[in-house]
């Protein structure tokens, strides 16, 4: 008994004749007649009793087809698994992010990415870069991103998209009449700065110390969302990116930009050694497009 063999017999059972049969296998009814009867050498005993013009089924063809049935069923099961690994709709992905990216923008690109995807289990970790980073690198992440580093000697880092950073404060504010804004301007002012961007701490640090900015009072927050909240409330002169800064504006908050280049680079990693699967490249693709679109929102901004 061969393959072709149970297909026409298959055929037959489930169409109810051997024209039926012979007009979906696209071949003639004596070829069909032909490989029954092979068959039926094959197995031992008679698969159809012909009474008159019609063939019926003996009860071992029909347990024998239970059989079969049950093998085509899961043929079809893996067929729609196939369909669905090829068009990425199968899989688990693991995206690891820094907080600056979690409040909106991330949320909105998975979230998409989700409801496109219903069969993908998602997870979205918000660490540090550092933490990103080890997840990247031991295969615990698909897809990493965080600031620019020096040691990502295990992971593929490329350049994602560069935000510049602003200073935001409440209406009324002493610098409300200032177009622009000196590092120097800040001095005497509550500063607030975020304490959870790995090295940039340290960064800012250097850049308000090179200009002896030095702050009447310093607050440090876990996230840009929460500096704008607090900067909004009156609690001083936040230093953020300028995408954060944009979601704030409809509520009031008043956006400075600096006269000199202060950014944050983001960049987007891969594991250097694990093959990236169809789904975590679709999702990427997904991410940097994302990426390109708000470097162009804020490119029209500043312009």
């Amino acid at each position: 008994m061969n393959i072709r063999q149970v297909e026409i017999f298959q055929k037959v059972m489930s169409s109810g004749s051997v024209t039926k049969a012979a007009g979906l296998l696209c071949i003639s009814q004596p070829a069909v007649s032909k490989h029954l009867k092979l068959m039926e050498y094959n197995v031992g005993f008679a698969l159809f009793e012909r009474k008159g013009n019609q063939l019926e089924p003996t009860s071992e063809a029909l347990a024998l087809f239970e059989q079969v049935d049950q093998v085509y069923t899961g043929m079809d099961a893996l067929s729609r698994f196939a369909d669905d690994l090829r068009d990425n709709q199968l899989g688990e992905l693991t995206v690891a992010a820094m907080p600056l990216l979690a409040h909106q923008w991330l949320p909105s690109i998975i979230g998409k990415f989700a409801k496109e995807h219903p069969n993908v289990s998602l997870s979205v970790p918000i660490r540090s870069t550092e933490w990103v980073t080890r997840a990247v690198a031991t295969g615990r992440a698909d897809i990493g991103l965080g600031l620019v580093r020096n040691n990502d000697t295990s992971v593929i880092s490329a350049p994602l998209m560069k935000l510049p950073l602003v200073a935001v404060h409440e209406q009324g504010h002493k610098l409300s009449s200032n177009a622009t804004l000196k590092l120097s301007d800040l001095v005497g002012h509550d500063l607030i700065t975020l304490s959870n961007f790995d090295r940039w701490p340290l960064e800012l640090n250097n850049i308000l110390a090179s200009d002896n900015v030095r702050p009447k009072r310093r607050l440090e927050v876990f996230t840009a969302h929460i500096a704008c909240e607090l900067a909004l409330h009156g609690a001083g002169v936040a230093i953020v990116d300028l995408l954060t800064a944009m979601d704030f504006q409809e509520k009031g908050l008043n956006i400075k930009r600096f006269d000199t280049d202060i950014s944050l680079q983001i960049m987007l990693l891969r594991p250097k050694h694990r093959q990236e699967t169809r789904v975590a490249s679709s999702l990427r693709d997904k991410i940097i497009q994302a990426a390109h679109a708000t470097e162009a929102q804020i490119l029209n901004y500043l312009a």
